[in-house]
């Protein structure tokens, strides 16, 4: 009999726990932790690097002045604005997923599509490129890579992915409203080919679209999923996850951030 996975709802966290929680249950997921799907929001605006992305002692002033965070991320892809978004993130063993990168990407992006279309919002995956793209844009929503989806020809959803040690982590932004333009500024991103649900005429409350992915993944994975919190490992793992993230200085890519492993990295 499958396994339930772990509906794990949070609340509003700063960069460096969210992003330690989502280690911690990567880490719980290796040695026999339950499957999770989890959603939480940010406090205040965050910049989220991927793991390799580099930010210049001026671009790291600029954001300081302008209060927004910078955080790295333990997944690839490039850097992500948070703030007016919902973030999920899927977490299992390979086992428990389809196969393969491209696989798990496809699968989560048909889950999170068939969510959407139940809030009346219609999307389709970006078409994967025929060819290797140039070089790489600083901001994750500037351009859609396979999978991801979006709405009228514009990104809606990002997403990043890493698998260490037989587990899977792939966490990504639902786009909720427009970041405001001062702080996009400050983080260094430019107005770009994105959307939100609100620009989309969609206004939906937080519970209203957990709901709606919930249900998508259970359909998806033909398993229920039981809403739980972590458990005190997996705080207490983070919690050391989380003072190694804010004591990072995230302009270096020399060595990993510290508190992980050096493991297989994919991301867009």
């Amino acid at each position: 009999m499958p396994q339930p996975w772990r509906l794990l709802v949070d609340g509003v966290g700063a960069g460096p726990w969210n992003m330690a929680v989502d280690e911690a249950l990567l880490a719980s997921v290796v040695v026999a932790g339950p499957p999770t799907l989890r959603f939480y929001r940010w406090r205040g605006p965050w910049l989220s690097l991927g793991y390799r992305q580099r930010l210049d002692a001026e671009q790291l002033a600029a954001c300081a002045h302008g209060n927004v965070g910078v955080v790295r991320r333990m997944t690839g892809g490039r850097a992500v604005l948070h703030g007016e978004d919902l973030t999920y993130a899927v977490v299992a063993r390979e086992a428990a997923l389809p196969a393969g990168l491209s696989a798990t990407y496809a699968f989560v992006a048909e889950a999170l599509q068939a969510a959407l279309a139940s809030l009346e919002v219609a999307t389709e995956p970006a078409a994967r490129p025929a060819r290797e793209r140039g070089a790489p844009t600083f901001d994750c929503f500037a351009e859609a890579a396979g999978d991801e989806l979006c709405a009228g020809g514009r990104k809606l959803v990002g997403s990043a992915q890493r698998r260490a040690g037989g587990g899977v982590l792939q966490h990504g932004s639902i786009r909720l409203a427009p970041d405001p333009p001062a702080v996009r500024r400050a983080a260094g991103l430019q107005p770009g080919a994105a959307t939100s649900l609100s620009e989309l005429g969609v206004e939906v409350s937080i519970e209203a679209l957990v709901s709606a992915c919930r249900t998508a993944f259970e359909r998806c994975l033909g398993v229920g999923l039981e809403r739980a919190g972590i458990s005190p490992l997996e705080r207490r793992q983070a919690r050391e996850r989380e003072s190694a993230r804010a004591a990072e200085l995230p302009i270096s890519i020399d060595e990993p951030p510290q508190g992980a492993s050096r493991v297989r990295l994919d991301g867009r």
